[in-house]
């Protein structure tokens, strides 16, 4: 009997405690497959979306002098993510284009290949355009950015976003494949 009332206010504790936790939030929202006219996995991100929100919307920019172009993802009319491809001169370095906002976590990681620099929140992937004579600009190179602003940042997701987002642009993209 003496323990069960040494017990019984720590119980109540961890009761009270539980009932106080904030509900998680919910996505009233369905994560796309199509961003801006890529393709791109749900799965890889949903990850670095906002936790909850009513509504996302994804709007391209148009190409800025042919060169960059944004997709903004936004939920709740608040820029979470940005997903775009960038022509750079050849020879420029994925850390250099994934590094190029100020405000954002700097990028330290990269895939053993050195095609991809990635951190919390920002990143950049050599995309490689075939045949490379026949699709650069020049004397340019493809880049995909990702840039995470009001999303939850999370280096394993950028890279892996990331990845995937470059692999889909050496495929479909207008910027690296002619259409017939």
């Amino acid at each position: 009997m003496k323990h069960a009332k040494s017990i019984a206010p720590l119980a109540l504790a961890l009761l009270l405690a539980g009932c106080s936790q904030p509900p998680e939030e919910k996505r009233a929202f369905e994560v796309p497959g199509v961003l801006c006219g890529t393709k791109v996995s749900p799965a890889l991100l949903s990850p670095l979306l906002p936790a909850g929100g009513e509504k996302l919307e994804a709007e391209r920019s148009a190409p800025v002098g042919g060169g960059m172009m944004t997709c903004e993802v936004a939920v709740d009319g608040t820029t979470a993510l940005s997903l775009g491809w960038d022509w750079r001169k050849a020879g420029t370095s994925p850390g250099k284009v994934a590094n190029d906002n100020p405000y954002l976590k700097l990028a330290e990681q990269k895939t053993p290949d050195g095609r991809v620099v990635y951190g919390e929140q920002s990143g950049a992937a050599r995309v490689t355009c075939e045949p490379a004579a026949a699709h650069r600009r020049g004397a340019y190179e493809l880049f995909a950015t990702l840039k995470v602003f009001e999303g939850r940042p999370d280096a394993d997701a950028v890279k892996n976003l990331l990845v995937a987002y470059a692999k889909e642009l050496e495929v479909s993209s207008e910027e690296c494949v002619r259409k017939k």
